[in-house]
C-alpha cells in the first residue's frame, strides 16, 4: 500500500485567495500545505501594462491584523498610492503580493495538484512531484484558472487564429497585425487599448448597443446624506454595494433566483473610469453579434450582424475573446469524477455552508466558486478578507473541538456516546 503523507489542511492555489487563507491559518497555528506557483496568473498571464480595475483600498490581500496592506507596502517602497482615484498597476500589485507571500506564507510549494479524491478519513491528493497526501481538509483557491469562457461561435477557428484574453501576457506579438477583440467589459476594453498602443490595428466587437463606465470616485468631503445613502465601499458607492461588501454572510439567505441573478449581474461588464479617454479613436462596433467564424488561408473570417439585423463579414489576422469566465465544477481537472458527483451545486457552482464548506465535509471553495452563496464581492479581490477569516475561524474551531472532546470524556466512554449524552 502506498505511503501517504498526512496533513491537516491542503490549499490548492497560490493566488490572492489562497495566500490570504494561508496567512490566516498560519496565525492560528493550523498545519497546512499550500500548492501552486505564487501569483502565477498575475505574473505570467495578465497583460503587461494593465492596471487593476479595483481602487487602491480594495486591492489588498488579507492578513489577520490588516497590517500588510498595499498602502503600507507602497509607503515603504516609496511608490505612489491613493485609496481612491489612482489606478494600481499590475506590476506594483504583483510586487506587493509577492512581498506579502514571502513574509507571511513562505512555505508555498510549486508542485501542482493533479488529483483530489475522497478517502475514508479525508481526501487523497496526488502531486505533479509524485508525492501522495492524505488531508483532513482541502481548500480550492484556484481563482479563474480553467474557467475562461469562449463563445461557441469561435469553435471552428483553429487555435493559432484565436486566443482568450486570460493568456495574453505580451501583446507586442500582435504589433502590425489586424486584431479583433470580442467583449464589452474591462478586459475587452483594456486589451483593445493596450493592443492599439502597442501598434496593432484593432477593432472591438461589442454585443450591447452601448458601453458602460464606472464613474470616477469623488474625493474630498462627502455630505452626511451621501455617506448615509451612498456609503463608500471597496466595490463602489451605494447601499446595495455596502451590503454585498460588509454582510456577504446574509446573501445566502436570499431566494435562489435573486442570488443567482445578482451574483452574475451586479457589477457586470463595465470599463474603469480611468480607461475611458484612452479608447478615443478606437474602432468600436456597438450592437454587433457574432454569428460564426471560419479560417480562410491564414486569416479568420467572422460572420457578424448589427443591431438592425444586417449581416457582414470581418476579415482579421487574430481574434481575442475577452468574454469573461464561467465557473463550472466539471472544469476543475484535478477533482475526481466521484468527488464531483457528490457535490451539491447550483448551475455548476458548489452549494456552500456559512463557512464556505461544500456538501462534502472538509472541502471548501473560494472566490468565483462561492459567488452564488456569498454574492458578487467574491468575484473580486475585495472578497478575500471575509473568505479567509471565515474559513480560518471555522477550521480553528473544529480543531479546538477535536482536542477538547477526548479530554473531557469519562474513561471507557466513546467520544460519540459522550457527545450524545445530553450534558
Amino acid at each position: 500500500m502506498d505511503s501517504l503523507s498526512p496533513v491537516t489542511v491542503c490549499i490548492i492555489g497560490a493566488g490572492p485567495y489562497g495566500i490570504s487563507v494561508a496567512a490566516h491559518l498560519q496565525s492560528r497555528g493550523i498545519e497546512f500545505r499550500i500548492f501552486g506557483i505564487s501569483m502565477h496568473r498575475w505574473r505570467a498571464q495578465m497583460p503587461i501594462g494593465m492596471f487593476l480595475k479595483s481602487e487602491g483600498c480594495a486591492s489588498n490581500l488579507s492578513d489577520p491584523i490588516d497590517r500588510h496592506t498595499l498602502r503600507r507596502y507602497c509607503a515603504e517602497e516609496k511608490l505612489p498610492y491613493e485609496e481612491w482615484g489612482q489606478p494600481v498597476s499590475r506590476e506594483v500589485f504583483v510586487r506587493y503580493a509577492l512581498s506579502f507571500q514571502r513574509t507571511l506564507v513562505p512555505n508555498v510549494e510549486s508542485a501542482i495538484v493533479t488529483m483530489v479524491s475522497k478517502s475514508n478519513n479525508g481526501f487523497r491528493l496526488e502531486l505533479s512531484s509524485g508525492e501522495r497526501l492524505n488531508a483532513e481538509k482541502v481548500i480550492i483557491a484556484t481563482g479563474l484558472e480553467h474557467m475562461a469562457h469562449t463563445p461557441q461561435e469561435l469553435g471552428r477557428l483553429p487555435a493559432h487564429l484565436q486566443s482568450h484574453s486570460e493568456r495574453l501576457h505580451d501583446l507586442s506579438q500582435f504589433r502590425g497585425k489586424d486584431v479583433t477583440v470580442i467583449g464589452g467589459g474591462q478586459s475587452a476594453l483594456e486589451t483593445a487599448v493596450l493592443l492599439h498602443e502597442t501598434g496593432a490595428f484593432v477593432r472591438l466587437l461589442v454585443r450591447k448597443p452601448s458601453l458602460r463606465w464606472n464613474p470616477p470616485p469623488r474625493n474630498g468631503r462627502r455630505s452626511l446624506y451621501r455617506r448615509l445613502w451612498a456609503p463608500r465601499t471597496g466595490l463602489g458607492d451605494g447601499l446595495q454595494l455596502w451590503l454585498y461588501s460588509n454582510l456577504p454572510d446574509l446573501f445566502r439567505y436570499l431566494p435562489q433566483w435573486i442570488r443567482l441573478e445578482r451574483a452574475k449581474n451586479v457589477l457586470g461588464p463595465t470599463g474603469a473610469w480611468w480607461l475611458n479617454e484612452r479608447t478615443a479613436g478606437l474602432p468600436i462596433l456597438l450592437g454587433h453579434s457574432l454569428l460564426g467564424a471560419e479560417a480562410r488561408g491564414d486569416r479568420a473570417v467572422l460572420q457578424v450582424s448589427d443591431q438592425n439585423g444586417r449581416s457582414d463579414e470581418l476579415v482579421t489576422d487574430h481574434v481575442i475573446a475577452a468574454t469573461g469566465y464561467s465557473f463550472q465544477l466539471g472544469r476543475l481537472p484535478f477533482l475526481s469524477q466521484d468527488l464531483v458527483s457528490r457535490l451539491r451545486h447550483e448551475q455548476q457552482l458548489p452549494m456552500l455552508s456559512s463557512h464556505f464548506e461544500s456538501s462534502v465535509p472538509g472541502l471548501y471553495f473560494t472566490g468565483l466558486a462561492s459567488a452564488y452563496s456569498f454574492g458578487p464581492a467574491m468575484r473580486f479581490l475585495h472578497g478575500a478578507s471575509f473568505t479567509s477569516r471565515t474559513i480560518a475561524q471555522q477550521i480553528a474551531s473544529a480543531e479546538r473541538d477535536n482536542r477538547l472532546v477526548p479530554a473531557i470524556q469519562p474513561a471507557g466512554i466513546a467520544k460519540y456516546d459522550n457527545l450524545g449524552a445530553g450534558g
